[in-house]
């Protein structure tokens, strides 16, 4: 009896499983679940149905910066002298292997705010590239640019060629740590104009006046990093222009030279840089300012500027939370001009902490001094602290 009962429910069990089967679908799509690659770096996903491998990250900076410190600078009423500033980054970086290599691409979304422009700067794009094995196309890191500092607070500006340019380069890994580039570059944010080639409407004085882009700029390169530390030498050509009716025009050009060294037998991630420069109409190449001309003009004609530039900084780790650096750098320019024939030191300095990963706050002085020919010295000086969030 007991045995016909289990046979029976055994039954009515199978029966009713065939049921359900039968109701349920044939195929069942298999789950794409996300995959992470880490043969880029931390934080890189595979995307759904793809090989692309992608990671989005970025950073927010908030900074408080206060100017008119020294009896010499002269700030009106009009003039800010403290500023403060938000800013925020939105950082994209894809890579997918295919059979030409590597292809990258690299967003990096900058929006800003602050009290100097007392509003919004708006969104920009900082920089924007595809790379495809060797080959960069887009805006990024110019080729000519070797050391740009350590420092992690909004301070003067040191003697230091920085830029982001739009750029078609080539680099090539010759092994052992030893790389060679070259590129083909807009020169529109690292011209700075002419002197004597426009006049102010209201005055009626010479002013800086800037000519279209009619060539690109030629940079090369050659890096060697080593376990040691890294030595770099870069060069540019670039034409100058005036603006107006003028057939003349001159070749400027600027060459850099830098070395770092790793030093971890004082503490880790301690390291110690030196660079030099000389630009013969290319300010921007030394890291003079945007107001320093590249030529002035000489009874119509172009004479070109010529200035050399020297820096240094040194970054030390207390602990593996708390570092501080200097940073210094002199330059000297040569522009046929008194108003712009001068010589300017900048000093910098920080203290930073960072409690805990991607994290950091700082806290930075510095002081500039200009000395323009025929006028008396002029001190100044900043201060700026700093909370920045890096995910």
């Amino acid at each position: 009896m007991n045995f016909k009962a289990i046979a029976i429910a055994a039954a009515a069990a199978a029966a009713a499983t065939s049921v359900q089967a039968a109701d349920l679908p044939a195929d069942i799509a298999p789950v794409d679940y996300v995959r992470i690659n880490d043969a880029y770096g931390a934080g890189f996903f595979v995307l759904p149905g793809t090989e692309t491998a992608i990671k989005i990250g970025g950073r927010i900076r908030v900074e408080a910066r206060f100017t008119d410190l020294l009896d010499d600078e002269d700030y009106s009423r009009e003039d800010n002298n403290h500023n403060f500033r938000s800013r925020a980054n939105l950082r994209i970086d894809t890579r997918t292997q295919s059979e030409l290599g590597l292809i990258r691409t690299y967003m990096d979304f900058q929006y800003t705010s602050n009290s100097d422009s007392r509003g919004s700067d708006g969104v920009k794009l900082d920089k924007g590239y595809v790379q495809i094995g060797g080959f960069t196309f887009g805006l990024a890191t110019s080729a000519f640019d070797l050391w740009t500092g350590e420092l992690a607070s909004n301070l003067f500006d040191r003697h230091l060629a920085d830029d982001t340019v739009w750029q078609a380069s080539y680099t090539h890994a010759l092994g052992n740590g030893l790389t060679i580039a070259a590129s083909i570059e807009d020169n529109s944010d690292r011209e700075q104009g002419v002197f004597g080639a426009a006049t102010d409407p209201d005055s009626g004085e010479l002013i800086i006046g800037k000519a279209g882009n009619t060539l690109p700029s030629f940079v090369a390169k050659v890096l060697l990093n080593q376990g040691w530390g890294y030595a770099g030498l870069s060069g540019a050509v670039t034409k100058v222009d005036a603006p107006g009716d003028r057939d003349s025009s001159e070749v400027g050009y600027a060459v850099a030279g830098a070395v770092g060294f790793n030093l971890d037998m004082i503490a880790p991630g301690d390291v110690i840089n030196f660079q030099a420069a000389y630009a013969d109409g290319a300010m921007a190449y030394v890291g003079a300012e945007g107001d320093t001309p590249d030529a002035y003009l000489v009874n119509n004609d172009i004479e070109t500027s010529k200035a050399w530039s020297v820096a240094g900084g040194y970054m030390h780790n207390w602990t593996s939370e708390l570092s501080s650096g200097v940073e210094a750098s002199y330059i000297d320019v040569d522009a046929g001009d008194d108003d712009f024939d001068f010589n300017q030191v900048v000093v910098a300095g920080t203290l930073e902490y960072r409690p805990v990963s991607g994290l950091l706050f700082s806290a930075g002085a510095g002081w500039k001094q200009d000395d323009v020919d025929g006028e008396s010295k002029e001190d100044a000086g900043v201060l700026n602290f700093r909370v920045q969030r890096s995910f």
